[in-house]
């Protein structure tokens, strides 16, 4: 499967941060003001992408609350 280019920045306000992290190493992020938009990008988080271990995506919103999902290559999935 192809990896998911989730790069987007809407000017400098926004609210919505989503990160990607394969291996333990930053790969991409976006930034929106839209949360319908940042639920959409996180709902097609879906597997460990190009990492060779795991995954990591953390969608944070505006009252700083942090929403994760791990996705290992062995086929484990963590959500907190």
């Amino acid at each position: 499967m192809k990896p998911i280019k989730l790069s987007s920045v809407i000017g400098n306000d926004y609210t919505y941060s989503l990160t990607t992290s394969y291996d333990g190493e930053l790969v991409n992020t976006l930034r929106v003001s839209d949360m319908l938009e940042a639920v959409e990008a996180w709902n097609k988080c879906v597997d460990h992408g190009n990492a060779k271990e795991y995954a990591t995506y953390n969608l944070s919103d505006p009252t700083g609350k942090m929403y994760t999902k791990n996705f290992y290559a062995d086929g484990r999935v963590v959500i907190r």
